[in-house]
């Protein structure tokens, strides 16, 4: 069994070369006939404004998630800071399976924690105020009930806000916060994490505990795997992806997984 790891790929119509590598990534995966598990740690797509939005760019992707998961391939999603209003609907257009923010998984007798990450970054007061009030099922219930051209137009006012407040900030206030992630792996009792949110892919290695950071979609594909107990991450530029293919991507991180 092999279990590959996504983050922070930022789908939508502005990208339609991110979409096109991310379909061929499906198309690819479900080629090597391989049993895998294939988990999305949040921010999948750059915004989502209700399960009963349909566009012709976001067709395509879900028929690759279909047929991912029409393969034998697992699919699992857990909610983001941009796709929080992803809902049953669209889990079950795709066959996914819903985790939990921080949902433990065991690997080959390692317990591994999965998450999106943001809420780690403690430093940004300002973005904790604002992920309390996006996430409470109130605000959640009033925005769903706006007509879908509202949605929109919100989503659009909240990206805007979102990258002048990141102009603002230091890159540090902007990352996890050292303490926060410590107590997320003592409460859950285990040595791992993986996550993303903070565009700093990476392996961080203190107090005999991992922390594997996913990479974004930008410039670059990125995609993790554990095999065994061995996590491993890869990167290629996105036209190399688009050319070659899985084949193209390069090893640049490997290690074993805390126990």
């Amino acid at each position: 069994m092999i279990r590959y790891f996504i983050s922070d790929l930022h789908l939508s119509d502005r990208r339609p070369d991110l979409i096109r590598a991310f379909v061929q990534m499906t198309e690819e995966l479900i080629a090597r006939q391989e049993e895998a598990e294939l988990y999305i740690l949040g921010d999948f797509y750059e915004a989502w404004i209700g399960d009963d939005f349909q566009a012709d760019w976001n067709t395509q992707i879900e028929n690759a998630l279909l047929a991912l998961t029409h393969s034998g391939i697992k699919l699992y999603f857990l909610h983001g800071n941009r796709d929080f209003l992803i809902g049953q609907a669209w889990l079950s257009r795709v066959n996914a399976s819903f985790m939990q923010e921080q949902a433990l998984l065991s690997i080959d007798g390692n317990a591994v924690l999965l998450t999106h990450g943001d809420e780690y970054c403690l430093e940004d007061t300002e973005y904790q105020a604002f992920r309390t009030t996006v996430r409470s099922k109130a605000w959640q219930e009033h925005v769903l009930a706006m007509p879908l051209e509202q949605r929109i137009a919100l989503a659009a006012q909240l990206r805007n806000d979102s990258k002048a407040m990141a102009t603002e900030k230091s890159m540090d206030i902007m990352d996890v916060t050292a303490s926060a992630v410590k107590a997320s792996l003592e409460h859950h009792q285990c040595k791992t994490v993986i996550h993303g949110h903070t565009h700093r892919p990476d392996i961080h290695k203190a107090d005999n505990c991992l922390r594997c950071v996913l990479g974004d979609w930008d410039d670059a594909v990125w995609l993790a795997s554990i095999e065994g107990s061995i996590y491993r991450q890869y990167r290629a530029p996105v036209d190399d992806f688009l050319q070659y293919g899985l084949v193209g991507l390069k090893e640049i991180q490997r290690e074993i997984l805390s126990v």
